[in-house]
Order: structure tokens, then C-alpha cells, then sequence
């Protein structure tokens, strides 16, 4: 009679976490036998070996590497799928170290998939590698989310695409980053837009707006852009494309606070808004009211 193994067994076998194994059982990828009154799950060496052959890609995308202290796995211990309502292609990858995430998604358009005939096995290793030289070169940090698109069989980062929805933000330092919220346009035409900035700081597991300016501070910074400026730093003139310029803006603001000995603090910022129009920022102001018409 074959050996049973174990769950616990069966996992070590495989090199996945025993809970991987219950949620395979229960959605049939790797069925289980049932033993004793209580139903345990009781797995054929054989079953398991075949099993290790036949679906590699699927043990690979359950299991968790660790890269310099992070713990990277793919969401949904899946690899890439294909976006609801196309036929474009997204992965997940995301890293956790204790309470920090930073989140990794890939996108590959279909038809730059078919042109460059490049399989998923590829596409995983491709985006696999980004993910860990990201990381071991401290590109990233707690709280963000770094965006590639696939092109031309390497993957490059761009910034807050139309195809990702979470909020868009950057570090300032590890601990502190500006984010871009209630980005809408003033006028019907799309002439000028207004994005709300938040400096937040990590307080326990949570990202929370911080107070900038002198105490007791303020905690919304407003950001005026005349649509006409998006241009020239090739940015399409869309909700997306604001919030960009508006954060780097944020992010350049923050550089502007650094005293002789290098430091930096939001608490040196004291103006409230800031317009982006004639080709410069202008602190403490909003736009031309010709723009806000």
C-alpha cells in the first residue's frame, strides 16, 4: 500500500505553506484524500510528485522568496492573469516585512505580448527580477507602489497609469511620503486642475495625514496646475497626469525645506497652495482667474 503523507509532509515536499495545500484541496487544483472520522487530509506520495511536475509555475507563484529581509509573494499566490473586460495581462507581486507592503504590478499589453512571442515563465522571471533589483537597491520603500509596463522584453516603470486605480504617492524618507487625493478639473474644458497633497507619516500599521507648517499646522496642501504645463513634462492632460506633476511637485517642496546640516521637515513648510503656470511654481498662490473660468 502507497504512503500516505501528511499535510504538514506534503507541504515541506513541495516547499509551500500548509495553508496553500487546504485552499488546492478545496478549489480541486490538488485533491486530498480524507482519512479517520474527522476527514484529515492525507496526501499520495505519487499524487504529490506528479503534482510537483506538471505544475510548476503554480508551485512557484505560492511559495514566498525572501529578498533582503522581505518576504515577496504574487497576490493571490497567482501570476499573471488576464485583466477583467481584455485581454491584457496583470501581476502582483507585492513584499512584506512586518507591518510594511510595497506593492509591485506589472502590466502586458496583449498584442505587445503576441508580437514579441514572450510566455508567462518569462514574463514571471522579467517582473521577478525588477521586484528584487528594486528592492536590494532601496528604489522602494514602505508604502509604495512601483508600476512597470512591458515593452520590448523588459519591463520599465512608468508613473500612476490609466490601468492602476490605487492613490498615488511618493517616499519622502522612510516613514514619510506625499500623497495626491481629490484630483479634479476647474473647468469644463480641462484648462486647469486642482489636487489636494497629504504628507503622511506611519503610525503603528497606518499611513495618517501629518501636520505640516508651524504648530498647530495644517494637514491639506492645495496644488493649482494650468492644464498647458502637463505638456511639457509630457504629461496627458488627465486626473492621472496632475496628480503626477503634483506630487513631484511635493517631493521637490520637501528638498526645498533641507537646512545646512541636510535636514529636512515639513514643518518649514508654511504656504498652504501653490500654482503651477508661465512655466513656474509660485508658493502661496492660486492660478490666473482667466484659468479658473
Amino acid at each position: 500500500m502507497e504512503k500516505l503523507l501528511t499535510l504538514a509532509e506534503a507541504a515541506a515536499l513541495i516547499n509551500v505553506h500548509p495553508e496553500t495545500l487546504r485552499r488546492w484541496d478545496n478549489d480541486k487544483t490538488l485533491v486530498a484524500v480524507r482519512v479517520n472520522d474527522r476527514g484529515d487530509r492525507r496526501y499520495r506520495e505519487s499524487d504529490i510528485l506528479d503534482f510537483m511536475s506538471t505544475h510548476k509555475a503554480t508551485i512557484s507563484h505560492a511559495k514566498t522568496v525572501d529578498i533582503d529581509g522581505y518576504e515577496v509573494k504574487w497576490w493571490g499566490e497567482e501570476g499573471f492573469k488576464t485583466v477583467q473586460g481584455n485581454f491584457h495581462l496583470i501581476g502582483k507581486p507585492y513584499a512584506v516585512k512586518g507591518s510594511g507592503f510595497i506593492g509591485f504590478p506589472f502590466f502586458v499589453d496583449f498584442l505587445e505580448k503576441m508580437r514579441s512571442g514572450t510566455n508567462e515563465d518569462e514574463l514571471d522571471k522579467l517582473a521577478m527580477g525588477e521586484v528584487t533589483e528594486y528592492i536590494k537597491s532601496k528604489k522602494v520603500f514602505d508604502g509604495d507602489t512601483a508600476t512597470f509596463e512591458y515593452l520590448n522584453h523588459s519591463f520599465y516603470e512608468v508613473q500612476n497609469p490609466e490601468w492602476w486605480e490605487g492613490k498615488y504617492s511618493k517616499t519622502l524618507v522612510p516613514g514619510l511620503r506625499v500623497e495626491a487625493h481629490a484630483a479634479h478639473p476647474l473647468t469644463v474644458e480641462n484648462k486647469a486642475w486642482r489636487v489636494i497633497l497629504y504628507f503622511k507619516s506611519k503610525q503603528g500599521d497606518s499611513w495618517l495625514p501629518t501636520a505640516f507648517g508651524q504648530s498647530p499646522g495644517t494637514v491639506e496642501y492645495f496644488v493649482w496646475i494650468d492644464a498647458k504645463e502637463l505638456a511639457d513634462f509630457d504629461l496627458p492632460n488627465t486626473q492621472k497626469g496632475a496628480e503626477v506633476l503634483a506630487v513631484q511637485f511635493g517631493v521637490d517642496r520637501f528638498e526645498e525645506t533641507k537646512d545646512a546640516n541636510g535636514n529636512r521637515d515639513i514643518t518649514r513648510i508654511t504656504e498652504k497652495n501653490s500654482a503651477r503656470f508661465d512655466g513656474k511654481w509660485v508658493k502661496d498662490s492660486w492660478l490666473p482667474d482667466e484659468l479658473m473660468k
